[in-house]
């Protein structure tokens, strides 16, 4: 099956995007897979077919993102059906020793990235009449202690679905929230990585 419907997926190395990335590819989409890393890029191309392109993107860097649309828009003559904003990353400790940094990079990556990236696309998205599909949470219904940073981040998410979602509906393009709960992905070992975070939760609860 091979439908030629363009679909951009950031943050789609590992975890949730890179699933959405092999599994809409199996369905016939041309996919392109955002990573940051040519060796992402070079697995996620072992997984699929020809279909998939990785797309190098960072989604903080303007730039980048230029680039990114400018590459999709030049092979899909200015049309994109879908636009899947995973992209994220996880930090998790009490707010009192959280490094005011790493809610900034937080914030960032989760909020103000989506928003650049959503924003570079509309007008491909407008004209393929298209979705797009925020990853966000259940931490944006509910936080926990320890998650403060997180949860607003992914709070601020499903504000922007919900705002974006009646912006857009006159120009028949839909916008849904995807709020999973507690997955196996490494988005929470990276976490752990960055210094001066204690949790004082299980990552896989909070998330």
């Amino acid at each position: 099956m091979e439908n030629n419907k363009a679909i951009v997926i950031t943050g789609a190395s590992t975890g949730i995007g890179k699933a959405c990335a092999l599994h809409l590819d199996k369905l016939g989409f041309k996919i392109y897979a955002g990573v940051r890393k040519q060796i992402d890029g070079d697995a996620l191309k072992r997984e699929s077919s020809d279909r998939l392109t990785p797309l190098f993107i960072d989604v903080t860097n303007s730039e980048s993102i230029a680039s990114a649309v400018s590459l999709v828009a030049k092979e899909t003559a200015g049309e994109v059906f879908g636009l899947v904003n995973n992209a994220g990353i996880g930090r998790s400790g009490v707010l009192e020793v959280l490094p005011v940094a790493e809610i900034r990079k937080l914030m960032e990556v989760n909020v103000i990235g989506l928003m650049a990236v959503t924003q570079a696309f509309i007008p491909m998205l407008r004209k393929a009449k298209g979705r797009i599909i925020n990853i966000g949470s259940t931490s944006s219904f509910l936080a926990f202690a320890g998650a403060s940073a997180y949860s607003a981040s992914k709070f601020a998410v499903r504000a922007i679905t919900d705002s974006l979602r009646l912006e857009l509906k006159p120009f028949g393009i839909s916008v849904v929230l995807v709020a999973p709960g507690a997955i196996e992905t490494p988005i929470w070992e990276k976490g752990k990585t960055f210094r001066h975070i204690t949790p004082i939760y299980p990552f896989h609860i909070i998330w």
